[in-house]
């Protein structure tokens, strides 16, 4: 314990990520800090404890990690401390590591190593949400086949009527998706594996 609030204190006068408090130095706090030492940008974040199977929202934001940065990643003290971690670099190459105890580190070090070359065609997988259904489709899904968890609503605070169409933008890259379309009144309809690349309109009926 000496030696990790002495670490602590030692970082502590640094500005780090998008704020200038160090990571508290606690035995209940999973909160840590993200060192790139890769010398690739690290675009995305995802810390989710590791008995649930999404991974949640992307934890820098609108924010990047350069080369030679740091960003720290605050995780509520609510008793849980083992999580997965995912980090997205530029290129859509991805790192995993697996049930670490976060309240027990302050730097999660990245060198780059561990990363894994996205698998598949690749290309710009942007669509139109075309709704021939009938029903109002409340809330969509978009997730790269490679990756757990659907992610977020594309359709943010929008639905799409019947007969209605809505463009889905994603990132140019991975090219296989698994989509989910969720109804007005919690009715469900999931595709897996699709080329997204290869299609200008994914209809639903």
């Amino acid at each position: 314990m000496h030696r990790r609030a002495l670490t602590a204190a030692l970082l502590g006068g640094a500005l780090i990520g998008s704020s200038a408090a160090p990571v508290a130095a606690q035995a209940n706090d999973p909160s840590f800090r993200v060192v790139n030492r890769s010398s690739s940008v690290v675009q995305e974040v995802y810390a989710s404890p590791s008995t649930e199977q999404n991974w949640g929202r992307d934890r820098l934001g609108a924010d990047v990690i350069q080369p030679g940065a740091s960003y720290i990643v605050r995780l509520p003290a609510d008793g849980n401390c083992v999580y997965d971690l995912r980090f997205v670099y530029q290129g859509n190459r991805t790192e995993e590591k697996r049930n670490l105890n976060t309240c027990n580190l302050i730097d999660v070090v990245l060198d780059g190593t561990d990363q894994a070359a996205p698998s598949g065609p690749r290309g710009n997988p942007s669509f139109n949400l075309v709704n021939q259904s009938g029903q109002v489709i409340e809330q969509f899904y978009a997730s790269p086949s490679s990756q757990q968890g659907w992610g977020p609503d594309r359709l943010g605070n929008d639905v799409v009527q019947p007969g209605g169409r809505f463009a889905v933008s994603l990132p140019t890259g991975e090219c296989q998706y698994d989509l989910r379309v969720v109804w007005r009144g919690g009715d469900a309809q999931e595709r897996r594996n699709l080329n997204t690349c290869e299609m200008n309109d994914y209809v639903v009926r």
